[in-house]
């Protein structure tokens, strides 16, 4: 099982300035996936164990307003290739 955090963002500034706020969780800029529509086409992935950190990070540095980013919560099966992504809440 594949398991991270992603965030999308509305334009290419948002996902590269948090990008570099967010270098100190170890995060990494990808590829929006194609189960996920509508972004600027970046995005960042957050692996579970760097959640918090991350979160915590955002919510300090961050300039960003709910409607600049959308949060998921992605797990995929290996095996099956099934993926379950669900928006979570906004990072508040």
């Amino acid at each position: 099982m594949d398991e991270y955090y992603l965030l999308t963002f509305e334009s290419t500034h948002a996902a590269i300035s948090t990008e570099k706020i967010l270098k100190p969780a170890e995060v990494r800029i990808m590829p929006v996936p194609r189960f996920i529509s509508a972004s600027c086409g970046i995005s960042i992935r957050i692996s579970p164990d760097r959640r918090v950190q991350a979160e915590q990070i955002f919510r300090e540095q961050s300039k960003l307003t709910v409607d600049d980013y959308t949060y998921y919560h992605v797990k995929r099966d290996k095996e099956s290739g099934e993926t379950d992504c669900r928006q979570i809440e906004h990072i508040v």
